[in-house]
């Protein structure tokens, strides 16, 4: 699971770079999704400037089987290269993924096959990595010729999935499964707690998660718990985290949707600060606008979104009649800066 780690490192710590930027926003986050898809496959290929960015290749039944992209990087990596990204996945006859593929050319290149029981429900997690070579640096993107891969069979294709299949099989993870097939309980070795962890998980009648508790089994200790309480339009959340049976941090967030308004603000608080994101929809579902709010934390996570507030930064969608993102507007309000991105298409029907 080395190569899943280094991946969740990285994507955490260019979030963190994207905030302190970006003024808490990525550009290019909105996923591809056309307002009158195909019948049959298909592929969408997006550029910016003329460079390309991102290929979402669709199935038959309109699941995501390739998605290859290209994202920024912070300069002191010196990288000559894009920071690149390929997942892709294949799926049995009930549409469940038995074979995703996690592409990364930075952290390194990885198969994982998930194989279903029937008495009990269960959902194995198997993981295969490409060998490193003796030359093999961090974070220098050794992995950027994955940009020769432009679509599925490709991929599959390649040498070095041959190579990747061809390695040993390391069990990531068991899921006992409930009728509707989400997970109740997964047993999994964690490298964060370097213990073998059971994290259990209940639901409303909704399918709702109501709460997640992690333990150790070495100990029998809770290492963390998830809780989440629910309202006719809102949703609290709190994690607990915990070391040796003493709460060490607790991080509690919020959301709440206004249908009628076409609207979801989402609630965050940190060192006495509450953040808040406000997004807009268009009436087909699009995301049209999100805001960003601090205010100084007085107890409670859901509060009326006013010109009270103090607004930091906001992003501006907009899109073409196929419903793809074609401009992007971002405002800083703490530096002043603003920034467009415009993206062009080409769909292909196969």
């Amino acid at each position: 699971m080395q190569s899943k780690m280094n991946y969740l490192k990285i994507i955490l710590f260019l979030f963190i770079i994207s905030q302190n930027v970006h003024g808490q926003f990525a550009f290019n986050n909105i996923e591809f999704e056309l307002k009158n898809p195909p019948s049959s496959s298909y592929k969408i290929i997006q550029t910016e400037k003329g460079k390309l960015k991102k290929i979402l290749e669709f199935n038959d039944n309109g699941k995501i089987i390739f998605d290859y992209r290209e994202t920024e990087i912070p300069p002191f990596f010196k990288w000559k290269e894009p920071h690149r990204f390929i997942y892709a996945n294949e799926y049995d006859t009930s549409g469940r993924i038995i074979k995703r593929y996690d592409f990364n050319s930075n952290a390194g290149l990885s198969i994982y096959s998930y194989e279903y029981g029937q008495n009990p429900l269960t959902k194995t997690l198997n993981t295969q990595e490409y060998p490193q070579n003796e030359d093999y640096k961090q974070n220098t993107n050794t992995y950027a010729f994955i940009s020769k891969f432009k679509n599925f069979e490709q991929l599959k294709k390649s040498e070095e999935v041959s190579t990747i299949i061809a390695s040993p099989k390391i069990k990531g993870y068991v899921e006992n499964l409930n009728q509707d097939s989400k997970p109740i309980k997964i047993k999994e070795y964690s490298r964060m707690y370097g213990d073998t962890i059971v994290t259990s998980i209940e639901y409303n009648s909704k399918g709702e998660e109501l709460s997640k508790k992690v333990v150790g089994i070495s100990t029998n200790e809770v290492k963390r718990e998830v809780i989440s309480k629910f309202g006719q339009n809102s949703e609290i959340t709190e994690i607990i985290n915990f070391r040796n049976g003493e709460k060490t941090s607790v991080y509690r967030f919020a959301e709440s949707k206004k249908p009628t308004e076409n609207s979801e603000t989402e609630y965050s608080e940190r060192n006495g600060i509450l953040n808040i994101r406000h997004k807009i929809f268009d009436k087909d579902g699009y995301l049209t606008k999100v805001s960003v709010f601090e205010t100084e934390f007085n107890g409670d996570l859901i509060i009326p979104v006013t010109s009270d507030l103090r607004k930091t930064s906001e992003m501006i969608y907009k899109y073409n009649k196929d419903g793809l993102l074609e401009k992007e507007i971002m405002t800083n309000y703490k530096t002043g800066k603003k920034d467009t991105r415009k993206y062009k298409y080409q769909i292909e029907i196969e």
